[in-house]
């Protein structure tokens, strides 16, 4: 029985620290950042290559960065967990970020990645790569401990001045708490 208990306690363990993964993405496609802190220890530290520090630091860079995002999207796919004992595990997950940068942010992007931009326009820049995770459980609850972002490939694209991703039959994205999400999430009693 009790090696029942350890399997549907790890079980849960997979579902919670999985969860955790997901939020992050949402809450940064979605530009939430007070989303951000809760899924994080306060202790946790934080290298997403551009940034490396605490997690208060790591939203501030958000801010700043997000202030040039016309629309995101995070993908996480093979999330892969390992324990090292029932309170810690180490957790390698592949993500792929689609990031559409304003003009401005597609300058600031160029400058830092090293990019040549022709023209003022707006930039698709697509990332795939991992995150690499410590999560720990702490007082019952699996945040983030250490995350490092470890980049694969970027590839940047112009967008044709044509571009439109909205049509007047489509719920329109937005980067706020007017998103479809969060208006559902508040009519629900989620939020």
């Amino acid at each position: 029985m009790r090696d029942l208990e350890q399997r549907l306690t790890e079980v849960e363990a997979r579902f919670a620290i999985t969860d955790v993964i997901y939020k992050f993405c949402r809450a940064a496609d979605r530009s939430d950042l007070e989303a951000i802190a809760p899924l994080f220890h306060e202790d946790a530290v934080d290298n997403h290559g551009f940034y490396e520090g605490d997690v208060p630091g790591l939203i501030a860079w958000m801010r700043e960065r997000h202030r040039n995002i016309l629309h995101a999207s995070h993908n996480v796919t093979n999330v892969l967990i390992e324990f090292e004992s029932a309170d810690r595990a180490l957790v390698e997950s592949r993500v792929t970020v689609c990031i559409r940068y304003s003009p401005a942010g597609a300058a600031a992007f160029a400058q830092v990645a090293g990019l040549t931009i022709a023209d003022n326009r707006p930039v698709d820049v697509l990332s795939f790569g991992r995150y690499v995770d410590i999560f720990e459980r702490r007082d019952k609850a699996w945040k983030i401990a250490s995350r490092t972002g470890v980049p694969d490939q970027h590839l940047a694209f112009e967008v044709p001045e044509e571009t439109d991703i909205t049509s007047p039959i489509l719920v329109k994205p937005r980067r706020d708490q007017e998103d479809l999400v969060f208006r559902l999430r508040r009519e629900m009693g989620l939020a």
